[in-house]
Order: structure tokens, then C-alpha cells, then sequence
């Protein structure tokens, strides 16, 4: 699940990773520590049902000579010997499975290792790679926000929402309605036309699920040597509590249902467990070099197409997220919602592959935001923006008048192995590399946008 002998092997390069983006509780040295122990305890197990198997079979042997009665002395005392082993085995059995546990907790706080090329620090860090459209700058004498806009159209309506649902929930109204839904499915259309495969997911997912995919709360702090103080950025994922009979109060509370913060958790949780080829079958174009190969068209009758990488889909939801934290005018209106729809992208491929593959769903992202007119940057993002799971992130924010700046409007980003791990997903290469056998197992890397 977790690759506990390369955090250890590399606890200084993962401790100045965890200093970069600034995460407070975790502790590859601790990871190194335990795992240590835990090999350490793994190891007398063996030993020692190695020695019980031993007396075992010398006592059966030892019985089977004698007529009957009691056993000899030598019989008795490997007796004795065979009873003290057992105890001690089920005592270390119990110190490894708290051993292991710890481990495995400790293991879960160690974020993702950081690409190379990504700025160290803050936001005010994140380096603009790519601009399309016009000026960024308010040229009209009155410019309208998206809120009036809407308000005025009849697309929308916030207050309804609010006095439902609460504040940050709204109705699509009208046209609105239709706005989405073509938005929705103009996205979905360039995806099929890029070779991602369409899923409608479950809305809601397992605690477990939640978490191997990277979205549990994150703490951060600024330590005391650098002028700063300590702070805890709160989760932004709603638990259900179901009040139905045939719920098990039990079962819920050690692994309740959330909601989904994007399709992103379900989309790659479908592939939980499995086990991909590589190469790709015939269906692949060639891939360029350091690429993962362009994908055809998706078409219907073609199916899942979900036994070899990479795999490509597109998933469309309601997304929830309890936006904790945020105030003012980043909320006004339609930004910052509890509720939203989004089109998700996942890709799973090679570890050779993931860096081209991220850069292969950002160009569809681009391309998207050119046909709809947009004016809008992408931003290497750095190390204290990335969540546990991101390798590397781009962030792509529009420009918006009515706000008089820049807004997030999508973004993309390479998880590398931190979710497949995780997730038991690997694939089997078909390929021989020297000094490797055919059908060697290994982890793969999955992508997200």
C-alpha cells in the first residue's frame, strides 16, 4: 500500500519535501523507525515458526517410535519448547499488528514528492507558463459581475437557494438550466473526441475511498523560527450520517459515507484492486516520444476500454465541498459553492508516462477555453498550493471584469502513484527491460484534471 522502504531510504529528501509545502505532522523518520520494527518483529516471527515447525515434526516423529505411554524426556522438553513458541509468536502477532498500524498511520501523512520544476513557497510563488485572449484589465467605463448578470438574465436565483439549503447554494433558473447542461455536454464532446470514455458516478464514497485519493484534511503551520504561527486548514468534505434502519451505526462510524468533492474519487476508485497491461492493444496510435500515445475518438461500440493503459475517462457530477475558510467577496455569487456541476478528466498510465499525460489533459483543457473565448492564464503552482497527492499542478484561472482579476476556473494535476498505492492498482508490463522478467508487476501512475 504505502512504499515504506523509500520513504525511509529517502527520509531527507521527504523532509525537505514536507519543509517546501510547508505540512505539519508528518515524519519519514518516524515512517523509517517503525518500519524498521516492523521488519525487525516480521522477522523473529519467521524465525520462530521456522523452530515450531522443526519441533513439530520431531515430536510426531518421536511418537510414532514409541509404543504407547508417555513420551520420553527429549520428546517432553521439545514439547515444552513448541508451547513457549506459540506463546511468543502470538505475542509478537499482537505487537505487529499495533506496529503495523502506526505505521500505516504514519505512512498516510507523508505527502507526495514534489517535480522538480515546481517554485518552492507560496502562492505568491506560482510562475505563469501560458496566457491566451485579450487584456486583462477592465476597458469597458461599467462592467457588470457574473451575479448582476445573472440576477438581470433570470438564470439564476441565490436567494432562493440560501433560504433551502443555506448560503452558498443556489437554483439554475430558466435558460440557466440550459447553459449548463450545454456546457456540460460541449465538454463531454471534446473529451469523447480526445478518447475518454463518459461515466456518471456515485455521488457519495466511502471514508476509505476518500482518503486513498489524496482529500482529508490537510494541516499546515508556519513555524515559530520563521516569525509565523500555527494553523489547521479544516476538510472540506461533508459526511452523511444515514438515519435509515438497515444502516449499521457501527460500520458508518468507523467509515462513512461523503460526498464527493469531485468525480475525480469515484472515477479512479472504479479501478480499485485492478491489474492493467502495458503496452496498449493495436487501438493506440504509436506513441510520440515520452508520450502516452494519442488516443482515437471514443466511440460507443468500442466499450470500456479499460484492460490496458493508459486509460482515459471523463466523468460528469454534482460536486460538494464545505468551502471552510473562505469569505468575502470570493463567495459572492456563483464562486465558492457548496454544490456545483463539474467534468472531471482522470487518466491512469505508466510512471514513464504520467508527466506527458499531464500535459496531454492540459492541452485539452486549453483547447476547451480557446473555442469558449475565454481570456485565461495556467500557473506552474507551488509547493505550499499542492494538495497530499499532487506531483505537480497547473492551475488555470480566467480573467473576470466583474471582479476586476483572476479567477480558478479548472485545474490539473499528476498524483504519480500516491492514489493507485493506495488503491491496489498496478498493471503488468508485456515489455522485457534488463535485468527484468516478463510480467513484472509495478505501480502505475494515475492523473487528474
Amino acid at each position: 500500500m504505502f512504499d515504506y522502504k523509500g520513504i525511509r531510504d529517502n527520509a531527507d529528501a521527504y523532509w525537505q519535501n514536507i519543509r517546501d509545502r510547508n505540512v505539519r505532522g508528518a515524519d519519514p523518520y518516524r515512517v523509517g523507525e517503525l518500519y524498521d520494527r516492523f521488519r525487525e518483529i516480521t522477522q523473529g516471527i519467521n524465525g520462530m515458526q521456522t523452530e515450531l515447525n522443526h519441533a513439530s515434526k520431531e515430536i510426531s516423529l518421536a511418537k510414532r517410535r514409541k509404543d504407547e505411554g508417555s513420551l520420553d524426556r527429549g520428546a517432553e522438553e521439545l514439547t515444552e519448547r513448541a508451547a513457549a513458541l506459540k506463546q511468543k509468536i502470538k505475542g509478537l502477532h499482537a505487537e505487529l499488528q499495533e506496529v503495523e498500524a502506526q505505521l500505516a498511520e504514519e505512512a498516510s501523512k507523508i505527502p507526495n514528492l514534489t517535480h522538480p520544476g515546481v517554485p518552492v513557497g507560496d502562492e505568491s510563488q506560482a510562475r505563469e507558463i501560458y496566457r491566451y485572449g485579450g487584456s486583462a484589465s477592465r476597458e469597458a467605463e461599467e462592467v457588470h459581475d457574473h451575479y448582476d448578470l445573472a440576477l438581470g438574465l433570470g438564470i439564476a436565483d441565490i436567494s432562493a437557494g440560501a433560504r433551502v439549503a443555506g448560503s452558498r447554494f443556489h437554483y439554475w433558473t430558466g435558460a440557466g438550466v440550459l447553459l449548463e447542461q450545454a456546457l456540460v455536454q460541449f465538454t463531454l464532446q471534446r473529451a469523447i473526441e480526445r478518447g475518454y470514455v463518459p461515466y456518471a458516478v456515485p455521488e457519495m464514497a466511502r471514508a476509505d475511498i476518500v482518503g486513498a485519493c489524496g482529500f482529508r484534511p490537510r494541516n499546515t503551520h508556519y513555524s515559530s523560527e520563521d516569525g509565523g504561527s500555527s494553523s489547521s486548514e479544516p476538510s472540506q468534505i461533508y459526511q452523511v450520517r444515514p438515519v435509515a434502519v438497515e444502516a449499521h451505526e457501527a460500520d458508518n462510524a468507523q467509515n462513512p459515507l461523503c460526498m464527493i468533492a469531485t468525480a475525480e474519487i469515484p472515477l479512479v476508485a472504479y479501478h480499485a484492486g485492478r491489474v492493467f497491461n502495458y503496452p496498449p492493444p493495436d487501438m493506440m496510435r504509436p506513441a510520440e516520444k515520452g508520450g502516452p500515445g494519442q488516443a482515437r475518438a471514443w466511440m460507443p461500440e468500442q466499450g470500456l476500454q479499460n484492460e490496458a493503459l493508459p486509460v482515459r475517462m471523463v466523468g460528469v457530477s454534482h460536486c460538494f465541498r464545505a468551502e471552510a475558510g473562505a469569505r468575502g467577496r470570493d463567495t459572492r455569487g456563483l464562486y465558492r459553492l457548496h454544490q456545483f456541476t463539474k467534468v472531471e478528466l482522470v487518466a491512469l498510465t505508466t510512471r514513464h508516462h504520467s508527466d506527458a499525460m499531464l500535459e496531454e489533459i492540459r492541452e485539452v483543457q486549453e483547447s476547451i477555453f480557446r473555442d469558449l473565448g475565454l481570456t485565461f492564464r495556467v500557473l506552474d503552482m507551488p509547493t505550499q498550493e499542492l494538495g497530499n497527492a499532487a506531483y505537480r499542478k497547473y492551475d488555470i484561472e480566467a480573467w473576470m471584469p466583474g471582479r476586476n482579476g483572476w479567477g480558478e476556473i479548472s485545474s490539473a494535476s499528476n498524483c504519480t502513484d500516491y492514489q493507485s498505492r493506495r488503491l491496489g492498482i498496478r498493471y503488468r508490463s508485456n515489455e522485457v527491460e534488463e535485468g527484468e522478467g516478463e510480467g513484472k508487476r509495478r505501480k502505475h501512475r494515475s492523473l487528474q484534471f
